[in-house]
């Protein structure tokens, strides 16, 4: 071999570091792009099960009911995914006030945003 073709191909080599640095890199980047609507389900879960949780710890409510609520929220949700934004602001402003109706204003709010988090999910998901 000439030095020419010794030299081109000192130049090819990679070192393992390198080359495990970029790998490592492009694995993570391909695992989170891969599972990003199953980790934005997780939030939502984890979102839910603090709101129930806080529900019941902080604000001393009653378990059946929290849970049902939160189920509608979660139905809800569902059900108005493809509707203009406005209609979401709509529906949380009548939560918010039913909440206060009912004096339990902090349990709606928290509700409210268990049905943002269900609507930027179902966007974000698609």
């Amino acid at each position: 071999m000439s030095e020419t073709e010794n030299q081109v191909k000192k130049e090819e080599r990679v070192s393992i570091k390198d080359r495990r640095k970029k790998s490592l890199g492009t694995t993570l980047g391909t695992a989170v792009g891969e599972n990003r609507s199953m980790l934005i389900l997780f939030g939502v879960i984890v979102a839910v099960l603090l709101v129930i949780l806080v529900s019941i710890i902080t604000l001393k409510m009653p378990v059946v009911p929290i849970c049902v609520i939160v189920l509608i929220e979660a139905a809800l949700a569902a059900c108005l995914h493809d509707v203009p934004i406005w209609l979401h602001g709509l529906v949380v402003i009548a939560q918010i006030v039913a909440g206060v109706l009912c004096g339990v204003t902090v349990f709606m709010i928290l509700c409210a945003l268990v049905y943002i988090a269900g609507i930027l999910s179902l966007r974000f998901i698609r």
